[in-house]
């Protein structure tokens, strides 16, 4: 029996949201290209998790470039300094106006001017479409038909991964199952794309648990991560996770990106903090399997 062909199809409806594309992968599909179709597809539903939490995200971005004005930009020494302004009045009179003043969205609202903030200064916490893009041109999708119903799917089949994220919305859904759904995108693409280019994360995922310990959310345990992020340890650890020079980048944003997840700072839309704001929410376990071997988070 063939095996049916590798690629990675995304399809979503949802309101006056639309989106649905194709991956096919063949012979001559290089690595890069599939890495840079997942930073796409992950870009959009990272920014759709938000929204459809009902977060005002431009009045978050109005307090981000106040707080990240005087600091300096392409520094990861300027993360302690925004976090601690994440508590000022300033930040609370603006996450209590983008959430509505519903205490269940004050985390996410957050967890935006985090990432807002870090956007403004340069600095990246995944592997983004522009930094994805000096590494290789994207190979452009092909567009398919739009899905005739609201849903969300995201299929994927690149060798032995594969990953299957399915979500059919009806008027019963609710919009944090919807945000949830497409977290659980986002966590799959934002490991995966730094594999596909050959990024050892297991050696990083080892090293940023002994980096972070049993450290807590903080400003001085963020300023201990910053400060191992620039030691000549990690520099030694990036340059044997991602041997090929170009890659090194992608190393150093999933490193830094698993210490902050280590110590529950946000940056994003967490599937366990939308459990916790949320209690009845379910989230199904991820359906993705490597032929052969234990499933892994996907």
């Amino acid at each position: 029996m063939a095996q049916s062909p590798d690629s990675i199809d995304f399809l979503a409806r949802y309101k006056n949201w639309s989106a649905a594309s194709s991956l096919e992968i063949g012979s001559s599909t290089t690595p890069r290209e599939i890495a840079s179709y997942l930073v796409s597809i992950r870009e959009e539903v990272a920014e759709k998790a938000f929204e459809v939490l009902g977060i005002e995200t431009k009045l978050l971005d109005s307090c981000s470039a106040s707080i990240t004005k005087d600091l300096k930009k392409n520094d990861y020494s300027s993360i302690p300094a925004v976090y601690k302004a994440l508590g000022s009045q300033q930040a609370e009179q603006s996450i209590n106006a983008a959430s509505s003043a519903r205490e269940e969205l004050r985390p996410f609202a957050k967890a935006y001017i985090f990432r807002s903030a870090l956007r403004r200064l340069g600095l990246q916490w995944y592997l983004s479409k522009d930094s994805a893009a000096q590494i290789a041109q994207p190979k452009k999708a092909s567009q398919i038909a739009q899905p005739q119903s609201e849903g969300i799917s995201f299929m994927a089949k690149y060798g032995e991964w594969i990953s299957v994220k399915k979500l059919s919305i009806s008027g019963a859904t609710k919009p944090e199952e919807v945000s949830a759904h497409l977290s659980s995108i986002r966590l799959a693409t934002d490991r995966k794309a730094p594999q596909v280019l050959g990024v050892d994360t297991e050696a990083l995922d080892e090293y940023a648990s002994q980096i972070t310990g049993t450290m807590r959310k903080s400003a001085a345990n963020i300023e201990k991560i910053v400060q191992a992020l620039c030691s000549a340890d990690t520099k030694g650890r990036i340059d044997a996770a991602a041997q090929d020079r170009s890659i090194r980048a992608a190393a150093v944003v999933y490193l830094f990106a698993r210490m902050l997840q280590n110590i529950k700072v946000d940056l994003e839309v967490s599937p366990d903090t939308l459990m916790d704001m949320f209690p009845g929410l379910k989230i199904p376990k991820p359906k993705g399997r490597m032929p052969g071997k234990k499933k892994k988070k996907q």
